[in-house]
This record gives C-alpha cells, structure tokens and sequence, in this order.
C-alpha cells in the first residue's frame, strides 16, 4: 500500500524590506536600511495589548466560535469506512507504478496510468487514494494548481486516516501561500487547525506572512510571536519577518531584541546594520557605535555609506582620530568615493584630531573638484591656523576667483586678514574696502581699516 505524503516543507521564499515595507506586495525584496539613523524617528509603542490579542486570536490560532470534532469519534468511523472499502489489489498495482514514475521524475507518465481509472467505478478509499498520489504527480509537475484540486478531492472523500488527511490540509494551505493566494491560505490554515489536535509553529508562521502581504500588521505580529513561541528553535525567518513588522509599526523598542536575536543566531550583515540604525533612532548612540565597530573589524562594513556613517558616529562621540582612519581607508582602498563631501568629512576628522599636516591633502582635492569656492576659504582657514598667511592668501583668492561662495563677505575679510599678516598693507587695505561691501563682514573690515590707518599715521 502507497502510504506517500507530500512533505513539502513550506519555506517560502519571502524576505523583508525593514525600513520601507511595502501596505501589499507578493515579494518584497530584501534590502539593507536605507535611512540613516538621524533619519528614523522614534514612534510609541505599537504592540497589541492583552485585550487585542485575545480579540484577535479568533483569527490567530484555532477558529472561534466552531466547535472542534469529537475526534475519538471520528476515528472510530473512519475506521469502520475503511474497513469496508479497501483498496483492490490492481488498484494498488496502478498506485504503485505511478509512483514509481513520480521517483523517475516522470511525473507525467505517472499521471497517464492514473487516468486509466475511472473514479466512478472507484469505492471511497479508492478514489482517495487515486487523488492523492494524483495531486502528489500534479506537484512533481510543478502544476499547483493541479496538486491543491487533487488533494482537495482526496479530503473530500472523509475516507483516509485522519493523520494524512491532517497532513493533506496542511499541504494545501502551504500550496496556496506558494501560490500568493494569502485569503485562501489563511482560510486552509483555520481548516487545519480545526482538525488537528497539535500546534505547529509553521502554520503560526504562514498565517503571519499571509497577514503581513495583506496588510495586516497587527494580526501578522501576534502569529509571528505565536509562532516563535510554539516554536522550539527559532527560524532566521520568522525572527526576520518580526523584526520587519516591528520596524513597519515604527516600534523600535520592540525591533531592537529582535534584531539581537538575529546578529546572535544568524550574524549576518544586514542584521548587524539595522541593529545598529535602530539604536541610532531610540538615540543609543553608544550601542549604536560598538555595533558599528564590532561589524566593521569583523569586515562586515564595506559600502560607502556604512563606512561614512561610522565615521560620522565616531565624531559625534568625540572621537575624531578613528573616524579620520575609517575615512582614510575607506577612500585609500575605493569602498568610499573620493568625492567632495567624503574628502571635506575626512579633512573635518584630521583637523579635529588637530593632525593639520594631514588635513590638507585631502581639503585641496576636494577643494578642487568642488563645483564652488566654498572648500578653498575652508583651506585658507587652515592655513591661517598654522600661521601660513602666503598659502592661506593663495587659497582665499582661489575661493574668490571660483565664487558661489556662501559668506564672500567673509572671504574677503579673511584674505585682508592674511594679506595684513604676509606684510602687503596696501592689498589688505583694498580687500578690507571690499569686504565692507557686504553688511555681513561690514562692522569687521571697517575696523581693520581704521586698524591700518592708525598703524600707517603712527609711522609716518
């Protein structure tokens, strides 16, 4: 006697966006946060209370309000219905081959002798038997469809075992998920849980993503925990689908475990990552910086932005040397794109760890590629820092010549102040006038002149 179950294990392929999921999609595509930390703002507490869950678990668990069959009753009648129709022994010879064609993966051939049979001519168990290795050559096929029909018309009979018919009810509504029919798949879940006696965190599992490709976030988190409780190890993911519906809820209080549950079990980037920007949004920076350290010396950091955004949290914590090195590196081995912002970040870090020699490399190239002047006064300042007025001149007046300057006011202050210091009174006294033109620098280069005509009167 054939006695084959489908026993398809029901890992959908599904994956989850975590900071821009989709109201309704068939595949979200997995993909690392794209918000920076600053970027997320923190929400409530959007966890279903007591009352909800119990409101909600008549669509979460086992269907409320239907009374469960008198299994022991059901078993006895089953057996007395089997015990009358057996199956023939041609029967069974035409099961068996068929099968054997299924294991030779020609599903097809096996289907052919099926069809030979005409299930009128079939007793109950029979027919259900016919359909069920039917709807298993259906599925070798790759026709689900097909598979679901047939195992359908097997559990209508009432005939076989209660345990594979169990079995049977549970491949369907794994099918019909396989298939993104999440309505049908919810209601063949609710069907197996009527006539089972057992908790299997996968059905917990598929009502959760069934509700969360609905929308139904609330409902799609008290499944996934549901599953995650029955559940005797956790699956990467069922964490991962929690994680997602927390994130989506804005609850990153309760995202946060979730996510350290993952980086502990499956300690894989993306996870590290997202931990990190969820610390980052409930203002943990701290913990959002060691996350960040510990990813990136396990080499898990490699995108321009991961690294630019470890820098940057190195320097909101006052520590300007080893972000300065990250960017260095960074740039030094291409993962961070030379371009003006990184370059000015990375001269920012150097000067900040008041390494000036080493600042000013990088300044000058990005200084250089900059659409505006803006960069060249920022380089000019430096040089006036070490009390290098010729280099700091040249600067400013690259500043000037480029333009787009967003205090040219300030510019040209800035080189009178330079040109004053490199002995050229004459050039300072004519940047001072025009630095007066700007109400911004007015107040400062009038002083100076007067500064300058003083000095001149006192020496003549």
């Amino acid at each position: 006697m054939i006695e084959r179950i489908l026993t398809w294990s029901g890992a959908l392929a599904v994956s989850f966006t975590l900071f821009a999921l989709p109201a309704t999609a068939q595949d979200p595509a997995a993909v690392e946060g794209q918000a920076d930390a600053a970027a997320v703002e923190e929400a409530p507490s959007s966890e279903p209370t007591q009352e909800e869950k119990d409101r909600l678990d008549g669509v979460a668990g086992p269907p409320a309000g239907r009374e469960r069959p008198d299994f022991k009753a059901v078993f006895i009648e089953r057996r007395a219905r089997q015990f009358t129709h057996k199956v023939n022994s041609r029967i069974n010879r035409y099961l068996a081959a068929a099968m054997e064609q299924s294991e030779e993966q020609s599903p097809e051939v096996g289907l052919a002798l099926i069809r030979r049979l005409n299930p009128k001519r079939l007793n109950p168990m029979e027919r259900a038997k016919v359909f069920q290795i039917e709807g298993l050559l259906h599925y070798g096929s790759g026709n689900l469809e097909k598979t679901i029909e047939s195992f359908n018309k097997s559990i209508a009979e009432e005939i076989l075992p209660l345990d594979q018919e169990v079995k049977l009810r549970f491949n369907v509504a794994q099918l019909l998920a396989g298939l993104y029919k999440w309505d049908d798949a919810i209601a063949a879940i609710y069907e197996w849980f009527h006539w089972t006696q057992e908790e299997d965190a996968l059905a917990y599992y598929l009502l959760g993503i069934a509700n969360y490709q609905l929308g139904n976030f609330d409902l799609a988190i008290v499944n996934t925990i549901e599953a995650l409780e029955v559940a005797k190890e956790p699956k990467e993911s069922w964490l991962q689908l929690l994680a997602a519906l927390w994130v989506q809820r804005n609850n990153y209080v309760k995202a946060a475990p979730v996510f350290e549950d993952l980086i502990t079990l499956f300690p894989k980037k993306n996870y590290w990552v997202q931990l990190g920007l969820i610390y980052g949004a409930l203002e943990k920076y701290d913990a959002s910086l060691s996350i960040q350290q510990i990813a990136y010396e396990q080499g898990l950091l490699t995108e321009d932005k991961e690294l630019q955004r470890l820098a940057r949290s190195f320097l909101y914590a006052d520590l300007p040397y080893p972000a300065a090195k990250v960017l260095q590196k960074g740039i030094d081995e291409g993962a961070i794109e030379a371009d003006p912002d990184a370059l000015q970040l990375l001269a920012n870090s150097w000067i900040a760890s008041r390494e000036f020699e080493r600042s000013l490399p990088p300044l000058l190239r990005a200084a250089e590629i900059s659409e505006d002047g803006n960069l060249f006064v920022r380089l000019g300042q430096v040089h006036l820092q070490r009390e290098e007025w010729g280099d700091a001149a040249k600067h400013f007046e690259k500043a000037i010549d480029k333009g787009g300057l967003e205090k040219p006011g300030s510019a040209h202050l800035l080189l009178g102040i330079a040109y004053y210091n490199d002995a050229q009174s004459f050039r300072a006294k004519s940047t001072f006038v025009k630095a007066a033109r700007f109400d911004s620098a007015r107040e400062q280069a009038e002083q100076w002149i007067d500064h300058l005509e003083k000095e001149a009167n006192s020496t003549s």
